[in-house]
This record gives structure tokens, C-alpha cells and sequence, in this order.
């Protein structure tokens, strides 16, 4: 942009600060949610308002053609109502306008060749190549043949020809040469402090948004960050993917994803293409040496019940987004959950590694750590970086993989209740504002419940959760709570939700060192609870400061194995662990089943109890366990950490030199009674 362009845009934005500002736009109207187009039997309606005066209008099958043709797909096509999907789309551009980041379309049509090409031709003189992509490799159309560029000198290009399976063609000059794929036609562009949108991320088209609209449009700006599904060739892209022909719709390449179902096949791997330097990232190897443009994201994944008719594919219920290292969905190992990257760093450097934690301790860090990692291996998979976006959770991720809400059912109008994640992300609010800011604030999301200085506002006592709601911007100023249906929380398995989550969860250090708060949170209100209810006949008691006080859940199990198990099945059933504030039934069945069993072993209160004592409560939780079947059979791969055997998925932490168990197991959790040291270093007090 020259400097005289430039300035008028100053100009312009001055004008809009000190007068309003104009746009030209859909009428002047604030579209919003409800509104429409006239119909007939039905008046337009604009800004909230029916119109029957404007039976021409058309303003938001503007809108929604105007979002399209800067790249936010989600806006529905030759669409006449403002709905849902109207919203997000209207808000996915206000977040990207809003970063100082952004992309400009290249020319279209303006390669062309400079002269014929014959059908054998591996080289091809190009005029306007600077319509071009600069990084090779790269795909375009000339006629109907698809022909790779791999290299680029002057206006000369080297070719591959046929690819995708296109047959090789003479072409004659000025035959227009194409990216085939939408992010090569884009090209990042700064985005000066006169262009950005600052106003709230509302999904109302206010007279900002249409401001930053018609500065999108007359720039060819697009939206900087494109999520991609590839077919794969030994692992590693090969070819965009091909989207089925859908009614009318004829087949196209996937090379603008938004909607969690926008593919509905795992075959694909996903990428993104990000334009933007709105994370703070490592210097790393490309996750695809032919394509260093792209981040791994992961893949399409859907949950399905038996159908009626055996013969009928199996039926979706769910379905999204979702991680998995085993597929190199993860970035290694800077994704793993190692010490160095959870716990909390020393002056000037990471985390302790787990080397020092062994032989230097603090002997609560090492153990508490091994807790966690060893149940983050069934939630998390031993990443920061795997999340789920295809279930009832929504969107989860975390050593707990705290989920987003939970529904029943998956009807659009099914009702929503509260998740554990912005429990989560209430807590890193309050203890580090500025990761808060990093990973989620400055999308126009907010959390229902401040923190306060124990999370009371949010703490769960019958089950020993911290769960909220979110919030989002709204136009009156202060954000409102998110409508707990499931067509509103489905926004949070969109593909740039989830690709957002995830990239704070490989780059934004305060958002993972605080999962390791949040995780021993869940520990210690978990051990802290009460082995028999209010009123209930006390079942045992203990020595504590003050003489004899009734058992609690840390002093019945009080081995790394046992708590590891009860952790994990609490992540999954908390009602069988804890119920009504105190011990829950399958916790107390697995302690009575131990005690009946050999009563010799449990003579006296829990503090007398030996050994072997422990190794039958960890015998019985996995009897219990496995009679349920299920995802409570991952107990027994906690049970087993951490004999990963060929099933490594790329982990790089350093076992061998963990200490071995008395029982005989290897580099295990230790069974021993008392083993588990919890590390409460910093925690806030407990909220009872």
C-alpha cells in the first residue's frame, strides 16, 4: 500500500472515530439474529425490526455473500435469514479483524502463460507470476490438467504434469494458470492500528463491524487462518481432500473447513494454515517437511450406535474434531506433558526435568506428577495438544480433559449442563490474566463465575468439581451467558474453535502450567473428602493435629497406584467416587469387598494398615472396575504405567530412571502405603 493510500485510510478511520462510521453496507442496519429478507407473507426485517417498506432488500444475502467471498464459510449460502450460523460467521470475522495480522487475495487470473505448452513440457514460461505462490511445492489448473510447480526462476516454472490424476495436455499461451487450493491465493498482510475491529464479538453486523467489512472488501482482505483436510501419501499430505457432490452441490476440494461435520470421514488428515503470528511459537521442524505452511490438527472422528437395520451403516450420534498421537496429531515432544513443560518453572528456565525431580526432589513434585501423567496418558494421551470435539462434552482437553458442558442427548434443543473447562479457565483467569487473554479472552469469550480466592462460586460439593458456563460479547457492553442448548454449544466443535484451543495448549505456557494446579486441585478436594456423610455412624477414625478426626478418602488410599485409580474413575463417574460430599458407593464397595476378604488385613483404623493392606484395596478397585466394563476398563492402564510397550506414541519422557515398586512391577506407581505425597505448593485454600 502507498503512503498516499495509506494516510486517506487514516483519514477515513478519523472521520468514523470523530463522526461515526460508514459504511455503505447492508442498508446501515445492525443485522442481527432473527433478522431476514422479505418473503412472501413476510416483511423484511432489519436491526431487529420488521420493514415491510423494503420489499427489495436483500441485505443478508449481502452479508452472507460477502462473508463467503473473504473465506468464512460458515455463513450459509443464497441464505435470506440471520440465524445461528450467521452469528458465528459474523463473529469469526469480527475475532479475525480484530488481530493485527491479516491476508490479502492474490490477482485473480492474473498468471497466464507466456506461450504454448506441449503436452511432454516440464517447464513453463508464466507472465503475472507473482499471482503466484513464492514457496514451492505448489498445485495449479491450467485448462482441465492439475500440474505441480516445483520450482520458480524468474517467470520460468518446473512442473510435474498430471498430477491428480489429470491427464497431461498441450496448452496455449495465455491459458490461465490457478491455484487450485484458497490459502495459495492468499498472501499475509499487516494490519495497521486504523483497520483493526476493536469493538465486542458480538455476531451483530454494528456499524463497526460494517466499517471493517467494506475496508475487507475494498482491500481483498480474507480470513488469515485456513483449516485444510488432505489425503494422505506415506503419512504425509499429499492432495487436498475431495468433498462428495451433496444435492446440487457439485464436489469440491476441502480447502476451507469450519463446521465439525464439513467432512464426515476419518480417511483426511487436517491442517492449518495460519497467516497470522498470533501464537508465540517454538522453533521446530515442519510437522510436513513438503508442506512447512502447515500444522497438524488432527482428524474427523464420530460417535455411532448400531442401527436398526444390520445391514445399514452404523448411526451417528456425535461427531467432530478430535487429536490422537498414534495418527501424529501432536507436536512432539514440545505437546508432551513432560515436567519441564507442566510444573512450574525455575528462575530463567522450564519446569525441573524428571531426572532432577528423582534425584533432587521434592518428593510431593515427583509424585504428584506421576499421578498425573500416568491418568493424563487415558485423558489426554500424554499431550497437552489432544483434544476431543466429537462427543457430549463439546470441546475437551487437559490432564483431566475437562469437558465444555454435557448433554444427554444430541437434539439441537437439548439442554446443556455446566463443564469443568471454564471451571479451568475461571482459575487461570484469576491466577495468570494475561494466558487467560492469550488462549481465550481476546476471542470474545469470557467465564460465567470469577474465581474469587478459593473457587466457592463454582465448587461442586457433592461431587468435588469446579464447573461454570461461558460468556460471550454482547452489544449492550457487559457479556451474557452462552444459551445452554446444544445448538449453541455446537460452536465449540467447529475446526477453528478447536485449532485455536490447541494452539494454546502447545504455545501459551500459563495455560498449560496452570492445568497442573487445576489437576492437583481435583487431588487434593478429591483425598480431603469425607469417608461417611453428616449424621452417618463414623466407620473409622485417624490421629490428626488435634486428636482422633473420622476418616477421609486420603486416609483410607494412600498409595501412587490407589490414588491414581480413584483419580481416574472420579475424572469419569465422579458420583462413584464421591456422592453427597462424602465417599462414594463404588469407592465404599471396593473397601468392603477388600475388608471381607481378609479382615486380619484391616484390623484396626486405616493408620495401622500395612502393605498388604493397600495392594488389596488396589486389587478390589480393579475387580469393581472391570465388573463395569467400559471406559473403566483404562483403569487397568493406569494400573500398568507406564509399560508402554510398542504403543510408545512418540513419548520422550525418561521412565528408567523413575524409582521401582516394592512389589515387584518395575518403574510403576508405588503401591507402598503412605507413598503418595500430594504437592499442595501454591494451591488456593479449599472452598470448605
Amino acid at each position: 500500500m502507498s503512503m498516499p493510500e495509506d494516510l486517506d485510510h487514516v483519514f477515513a478511520w478519523l472521520t468514523a472515530v470523530l463522526q461515526g462510521p460508514r459504511s455503505g453496507l447492508y442498508g446501515g442496519f445492525d443485522l442481527q439474529d432473527g433478522d431476514r429478507d422479505p418473503a412472501p407473507g413476510l416483511p423484511a426485517r432489519y436491526g431487529g425490526q420488521d420493514r415491510p417498506e423494503l420489499t427489495d432488500a436483500t441485505h443478508v444475502r449481502d452479508l452472507h455473500a460477502d462473508l463467503r467471498e473473504l473465506g468464512f464459510l460458515l455463513a450459509p449460502e443464497d441464505e435470506p435469514r440471520f440465524g445461528r450460523h450467521s452469528r458465528w460467521a459474523v463473529q469469526e470475522f469480527q475475532r479475525y479483524a480484530g488481530l493485527a495480522q491479516a491476508a490479502v487475495a492474490r490477482r485473480p487470473g492474473a498468471a497466464v502463460l507466456a506461450a504454448s505448452l506441449p503436452a511432454g513440457g516440464v517447464s513453463a514460461r508464466v507472465d503475472g507470476v507473482t499471482a503466484l505462490p513464492g514457496q514451492v511445492p505448489f498445485r495449479v489448473r491450467v485448462d482441465e490438467e492439475i500440474v505441480e510447480v516445483t520450482g520458480i526462476a524468474g517467470g520460468e516454472l518446473r512442473l510435474v504434469r498430471g498430477a491428480e490424476d489429470t491427464t497431461p495436455a498441450g496448452h496455449a499461451a495465455g491459458a490461465r494458470v490457478e491455484p487450485i487450493r484458497w490459502s495459495d491465493r492468499l498472501v499475509p498482510r499487516p494490519a495497521r492500528f486504523h483497520e483493526r475491529y476493536t469493538g465486542p464479538v458480538s455476531g451483530v453486523v454494528n456499524p463497526w463491524t460494517r466499517f471493517a467489512l467494506r475496508r475487507w472488501k475494498d482491500a481483498g482482505r480474507r480470513c488469515p487462518v485456513v483449516v485444510e483436510a488432505w489425503d494422505l501419501r506415506a503419512g504425509q499430505p499429499d492432495r487436498l481432500h475431495t468433498l462428495p457432490a451433496d444435492g446440487a452441490r457439485p464436489a469440491r476440494r476441502a480447502d476451507n473447513l469450519w463446521g465439525p461435520d464439513d467432512i464426515g470421514t476419518n480417511a483426511p488428515r487436517v491442517f492449518a494454515r495460519d497467516l497470522t503470528r498470533a501464537w508465540n511459537r517454538p522453533a521446530r521442524l515442519p510437522v510436513a517437511p513438503a508442506h512447512p505452511e502447515l500444522d497438524v490438527v488432527g482428524d474427523w472422528h464420530a460417535v455411532t450406535r448400531p442401527p436398526q437395520n444390520p445391514a445399514d451403516p452404523p448411526v451417528v450420534v456425535w461427531s467432530g474434531p478430535w487429536s490422537f498421537p498414534n495418527f501424529w496429531h501432536t507436536w512432539r515432544p514440545e505437546g508432551e506433558v513432560l515436567p519441564e513443560h507442566l510444573l512450574p518453572r525455575d528462575p530463567g528456565g522450564g519446569g525441573p526435568a524428571l531426572e532432577r525431580l528423582v534425584a533432587e526432589g521434592p518428593v510431593a513434585a515427583l509424585s504428584t506428577y506421576k499421578v498425573v501423567r500416568a491418568v493424563g496418558e487415558v485423558e489426554q494421551v500424554g499431550y497437552f495438544d489432544v483434544l476431543n470435539a466429537y462427543d457430549a462434552g463439546f470441546v475437551s482437553f487437559g490432564p483431566c480433559h475437562w469437558i465444555a458442558g454435557f448433554a444427554a442427548d444430541p437434539d439441537p434443543a437439548a439442554p446443556v449442563a455446566d463443564g469443568e473447562l471454564w471451571g479451568f479457565l475461571s482459575y487461570l483467569k484469576a491466577t495468570d490474566p494475561g494466558a487467560f487473554e492469550e488462549a481465550v479472552g481476546r476471542w470474545g469469550v469470557d467465564v460465567a463465575h470469577d474465581w474469587g480466592t478459593n473457587g466457592a462460586a463454582l465448587f461442586k460439593p457433592g461431587q468435588r468439581k469446579y464447573e461454570s458456563r461461558p460468556l460471550t460479547d454482547t452489544e449492550a457492553g457487559a457479556p451474557a451467558p452462552l444459551p445452554q442448548v446444544v445448538a449453541e454449544f455446537d460452536v465449540f466443535r467447529g475446526w477453528h474453535w478447536f485449532y485455536r484451543l490447541q494452539m494454546a495448549a502447545r504455545t501459551v505456557d500459563g495455560f498449560r502450567r496452570r492445568m497442573w494446579h487445576m489437576a492437583r486441585l481435583r487431588l487434593r478436594d478429591l483425598g480431603e473428602t469425607p469417608w461417611d456423610g453428616p449424621g452417618e455412624p463414623v466407620t473409622w477414625t485417624v490421629p490428626g493435629p488435634d486428636g482422633d478426626r473420622p476418616a477421609r478418602i486420603k486416609d483410607v488410599f494412600t498409595s501412587e497406584r490407589a490414588m491414581a485409580l480413584i483419580y481416574r474413575w472420579h475424572i469419569r463417574s465422579p458420583a462413584h467416587m464421591v456422592s453427597s460430599g462424602r465417599a462414594g458407593p463404588r469407592l465404599r464397595t471396593v473397601c468392603e469387598d477388600a475388608v471381607n476378604e481378609d479382615q486380619a488385613l484391616f484390623a484396626g483404623g486405616p493408620a495401622t494398615w500395612g502393605d498388604a493392606a493397600e495392594q488389596a484395596l488396589i486389587r478390589h478397585l480393579l475387580k469393581v472396575a472391570e465388573k463395569a466394563q467400559g471406559p473403566l476398563a483404562s483403569l487397568r492402564e493406569v494400573h500398568d504405567w507406564p509399560q508402554w510397550g510398542a504403543g510408545s506414541r512418540g513419548f520422550t519422557l525418561p521412565v528408567a530412571v523413575l524409582p521401582v515398586a516394592s512389589d515387584g512391577g518395575g518403574r510403576r506407581l508405588l503401591a507402598e502405603r503412605g507413598s503418595f505425597v500430594l504437592d499442595t505448593s501454591d494451591l488456593p485454600e479449599p472452598p470448605l
